[in-house]
């Protein structure tokens, strides 16, 4: 163990060196300085997730996610793991997208492309690190079995037609349909699960029924606690069942599914998202294992 902790001190400056350059945040980290970029980023997270913390709360938050990014940068290289190429082409998409929308919002609070490159990349770094936590031979193996009836049980697969009923006031609102409208509408969905389940229609001629929907190109999977959808989409989807459609009011949003098999040897959806499932199975777990790395490095303020 002494063994390993000195290894990972040995390599921290040479990582720590790759944060941003010529500004530095007013920590360090077992003595090396951090790019202050990558420290505002930390400092912004914190701040977006609770706009009411103090500035006490604020770096106590931020140092945490600090010491977590360190621990895992460290880790990665202790272990002489590396990107993949198809890792790497992934990571700069990200990234590059990611600018294209946000780019001059982080830099006008001090954060440049290359700090946010740092950061996911350490994000990528920690995906690879739970994998080999989790694999056949590391420390905590989960059988394929295992993560398999997790998918099945807490994962959906569909194709998906949403409408609105909602409608833009004169001041500009946004403001509920009146009754008769929002029923019809119901009744068009209605009717698109119908057509299909009997065979009448595909989702992409039902999607017509309809004005101002939108379908989903391509079969989605979401996990049971996903945010990517209204809170209790995944219920009324799951319940409909393999190959089936239905139609399901969410607030003011209507949908018409249509559910794939999970299952299904065609799809092979197990092997395109079995990262997403170790993540929703063991997620929380490895937090845990990042945060007990991080007690090998302490932070110093150096401010004043």
């Amino acid at each position: 163990m002494k063994k390993r902790i000195i290894s990972l001190l040995l390599i921290l400056s040479a990582l720590l060196s790759l944060c941003s350059c010529g500004k530095y945040a007013r920590v360090s980290v077992n003595g090396t300085k951090i790019g202050k970029g990558v420290y505002t980023y930390f400092l912004d997270g914190a701040k977006s997730e609770n706009p009411n913390m103090s500035e006490d709360e604020l770096e106590k938050s931020a140092d945490k996610q600090l010491l977590r990014y360190v621990a895992v940068n460290s880790r990665f290289a202790d272990d002489k793991l590396a990107l993949s190429v198809d890792e790497k082409t992934a990571l700069s998409g990200e990234v590059n997208a990611f600018w294209q929308y946000f780019g001059k919002y982080y830099e006008n609070i001090g954060v440049s492309k290359q700090d946010y490159y740092l950061i996911k990349t350490s994000e990528f770094y920690r995906e690879r690190l739970m994998e080999e936590y989790y694999s056949e031979n590391g420390a905590e193996p989960v059988s394929e079995k295992s993560l398999k009836d997790y998918f099945s049980e807490n994962f959906v697969a569909f194709r998906a037609v949403t409408g609105f009923l909602t409608t833009v006031d004169e001041n500009n609102n946004t403001v509920s349909l009146p009754d008769a409208e929002r029923n019809g509408i119901i009744k068009q969905f209605a009717a698109m699960a119908s057509d299909i389940n009997e065979g009448k229609a595909s989702i992409e001629t039902a999607a017509s029924y309809a004005e101002n929907t939108i379908i989903t190109n391509e079969t989605v999977v979401i996990g049971r606690n996903s945010t990517d959808y209204p809170e209790g989409f995944f219920e009324n989807a799951v319940k409909l069942g393999n190959d089936k459609a239905g139609s399901f009011v969410i607030g003011d949003y209507i949908f018409t599914v249509q559910i794939s098999d999970i299952n299904s040897d065609e799809l092979n959806l197990f092997n395109e998202y079995r990262d997403d499932c170790l993540k929703a199975l063991k997620g929380d777990e490895f937090d845990s294992v990042v945060d007990l790395w991080s007690e090998n490095y302490k932070i110093e303020n150096l401010k004043g």
